[in-house]
């Protein structure tokens, strides 16, 4: 055939119609593979453009065998997009128009799952991207915020169970530097242990936070894949592809960034912890039972008591 696959030849006026007025254009004349004049059929899609042509099939012994077979009747063949191809890729013109349009639908659908094909992995990268955010310097900064949540509840307790020690000795009554010594070395012992208590718990809480994580992360990849699939129908593949765009999961970020609950540890249990005393008031100025300041000289005090017998004076002794 000369010219495009379309149709369009540039020997004939055919191709110097509008395209759009093509669609209400029945048969045309134009040359055929060998120069031979050749009736064609246009084939549109749904805009109104030409997308190929039907026209009766090559002379040979095939061609005449199909004649004889279709009522005298030449055979036709489709030239053209395939996707639009009226005999879905078979011969002779019985429902040319159906096949043409199930072609189309076919094509549409394609188009379809294309869209929602890519609608799908941007939402997964853009999953992925958003859980990036809990990374290696997120959790890290979560085992030092338990830290510091459990640190001053330490130095309490220390500051408490020394006090303890103290009080259990002056219960005793004695109270010698070297036990003393001792006794708060064993404290100090307690405090190391306490702090590697501090960095389990650390450790255990961010573990709990990846977990927590990792759980919801998966969770929302399978939600994101149940959406897809199913469908035998363009209008079913849009559906799910509006559906995809829409799915949003800030709110389940913002809810993992969260810091959870930290609870505070107990410290020195097998210490006798003594709470800090309030300082006791103190009377800043001076003043009488009744009230009145005391601003004035010191009175000195008189000898009351009783003179013994022996002195000069003979005083009797009561």
């Amino acid at each position: 055939m000369s010219g495009d696959p379309q149709g369009n030849d540039s020997t004939d006026d055919y191709s110097k119609m509008n395209p759009a007025d093509r669609a209400n254009t029945g048969m045309y004349s134009a040359s055929g593979l060998f120069g031979q004049p050749e009736t064609r059929t246009p084939v549109f899609d749904n805009d109104g453009f030409q997308t190929g042509y039907t026209s009766n099939a090559l002379p040979g012994f095939a061609t005449a065998l199909g004649t004889m077979l279709n009522g005298g009747v030449a055979p036709q063949v489709y030239t053209g997009d395939n996707r639009y191809d009226p005999f879905g890729g078979g011969g002779g013109n019985d429902g040319g128009g159906q096949n043409n349009a199930a072609a189309m639908r076919r094509a549409e659908l394609a188009a379809a799952r294309k869209r929602r094909a890519d609608a799908l992995g941007g939402k997964q990268n853009s999953l992925t991207e958003a859980f990036g955010v809990f990374n290696d310097d997120f959790y890290g900064d979560l085992g030092s915020s338990y830290s510091d949540f459990q640190n001053p509840l330490l130095t309490q307790g220390y500051d408490a169970s020394l006090r303890g020690i103290y009080d259990g000795f002056k219960a005793k009554g004695l109270l010698t530097q070297s036990e003393v010594d001792a006794a708060i070395a064993d404290l100090d012992t307690s405090r190391a242990a306490e702090m590697e208590r501090i960095g389990q718990g650390a450790s255990e809480y961010t573990q709990a936070k990846r977990d927590e994580v990792a759980k919801r992360q998966s969770a929302l990849g399978d939600q994101l894949a149940s959406m897809v699939g199913g469908a035998t129908t363009a209008a079913e593949v849009d559906a799910q592809t509006a559906a995809i765009n829409s799915f949003d999961f800030s709110k389940d970020i913002d809810k993992l960034k969260t810091p959870g609950a930290k609870g505070g540890l107990n410290f020195f249990q097998n210490y006798n912890q003594v709470a800090a005393q309030a300082d006791p008031s103190v009377n800043v100025v001076a003043e009488s039972v009744s009230g009145a300041p005391q601003t004035g000289s010191i009175t000195p005090v008189k000898n009351t008591g009783i003179s013994s017998p022996f002195g000069s004076n003979s005083i009797r002794v009561v």
